[in-house]
């Protein structure tokens, strides 16, 4: 192997590495997005193969069967010779069930990382379960179906692909690489899976892969938690007539997409930008990187859209103006979950993607939207709005989320709080180009 080759896959392994033999997949990285987890996904993979003389593991479990979980097992089964069994387990009863039938959400491979040089191409461009920019309920349909072709080419060994639905008392135990189930085994029909009668064991693997994501959203009191996939009408105007009051709480990106979907009228992420910008995007975008690059990616961006308020974005800021919904009013609760943010301006740090930070100071500039910083449990009720329109959107808690799965978790608290600080799984593309077959590559 070459030298330079071998350190790559070896600082790829040793970042996702939880314990011996034992992989988490992003979970407590920045860049939560669906294009991201995959590159995640192809760079462990492969780092694991170009490795695979000094662990030669046979039998891997995948826990998860999301986007992430589909991918990394997808590039497995095109890597690693045949006699290597993959099983992947997902709580729910089918595979990428976040994202399915998710109409009203839009995914786009790139676009959080807008303004750089790529952002706004349209398709992921990978080796392994493609994609083209979409609605999520699509793009979960180009996912399952490219899975299944994966299958048909890399699995048609019998028993080679196992998968796990409708998890219950599911528990793993790292140390001993053990997993403990029961759950439905499923039957592949295509890219459609069947399922038999429910079954438990416990399972010892060579390699556990927890591509389990970030966990299922949290809420506050009172308020009933909207997860951000499930089908709404927030970007639609209402039939009746009605004037209708929300509050959001939260400024990450997805608070700040639904207060777009809330405030602007006809919103779509797909085309805003060109809307907005038109002819000037693409300077735009040139300035807007030379002065990131000056303050840095890290940097809270308030001031620099201050200075370009006046003219860079005044273009933008009145198409925003002419667009602002009539039939909505909209708080949004920016105190965070510690009440610790005082001020508008302190929002505008890396918690966001700057192109929602963009939107949230033309907004604001505009009066689309007012603000809070008092709790939601004491601000709706005194201003009259309605549970159902108070939007929690404060992710997950991925570390309780994992505790919840490992009997061992205890044991891992030290590598886990590592992980977290230094999120070395970098969602840049480390692989080494054409080493990673899929069902279009030429067979041996």
């Amino acid at each position: 192997m070459n030298a330079d080759v071998d350190a790559r896959a070896s600082e790829i392994e040793a970042a996702y590495r939880l314990a011996d033999g034992c992989y988490l997949l992003g979970s407590l990285e920045r860049g939560v997005t669906v294009y991201n987890q995959q590159v995640r996904a192809h760079n462990l993979a492969w780092a694991l193969w170009e490795r695979r003389d000094r662990s030669p593991f046979k039998n891997i479990a995948v826990v998860g069967g999301g986007i992430g979980g589909l991918t990394i097992a997808a590039c497995l089964l095109s890597l690693f010779e045949a006699s290597t069994k993959v099983t992947i387990f997902e709580r729910l009863w089918d595979l990428s069930p976040i994202q399915q039938g998710a109409d009203g959400r839009w995914l786009h491979p790139r676009i959080y990382d807008w303004p750089y040089f790529g952002s706004r191409a349209p398709g992921a461009s990978l080796p392994v379960l493609n994609w083209s920019e979409g609605r999520a309920s699509d793009v979960a349909r180009t996912i399952l179906r490219e899975f299944g072709k994966f299958c048909d080419r890399f699995a048609t060994e019998n028993d080679r692909l196992s998968v796990y639905l409708g998890l219950r008392n599911f528990k793993i135990n790292v140390g001993h690489k053990t997993i403990d189930y029961v759950g439905a085994r499923a039957k592949r029909i295509g890219s459609f899976f069947d399922v038999d009668r429910p079954e438990g064991g416990t399972t010892k693997f060579d390699c556990i892969i927890l591509a389990t994501g970030f966990g299922l959203e949290s809420g506050a009191n009172g308020f009933p938690v909207i997860s951000y996939w499930r089908n709404e009408q927030l970007a639609q105007p209402s039939l009746d007539g009605t004037h209708r009051r929300y509050l959001i709480s939260g400024f990450g990106d997805g608070a700040l997409v639904d207060l777009c979907r809330l405030t602007v009228e006809r919103y779509r992420q797909d085309t805003i930008l060109y809307e907005l910008f038109g002819d000037e995007l693409e300077s735009m975008e040139e300035n807007f990187r030379d002065d990131l690059s000056k303050i840095g990616d890290d940097a809270n961006i308030y001031e620099l859209l201050t200075e370009y308020d006046q003219n860079r974005l005044a273009k933008a800021k009145q198409e925003v103006s002419n667009r602002i919904r009539k039939d909505t009013s909209v708080v949004l609760h920016i105190a965070g979950k510690d009440g610790k943010i005082t001020r508008f301006s302190e929002i505008f740090g890396r918690r966001s993607s700057v192109l929602n930070r963009v939107m949230t100071f033309l907004l604001y500039r505009c009066g689309a939207f007012s603000l809070s910083f008092e709790e939601p449990s004491e601000f709706a009720p005194k201003n009259g709005i309605e549970p159902g329109h108070v939007l929690c959107r404060y992710g997950a808690d991925t570390l309780r989320h994992l505790r919840d799965m490992i009997a061992d978790h205890t044991d891992l608290a030290t590598r886990l709080t590592q992980m977290e600080d230094s999120r070395k799984q970098v969602a840049k593309r480390l692989w080494r180009p054409g080493s990673i077959p899929n069902p279009g590559s030429r067979l041996d």
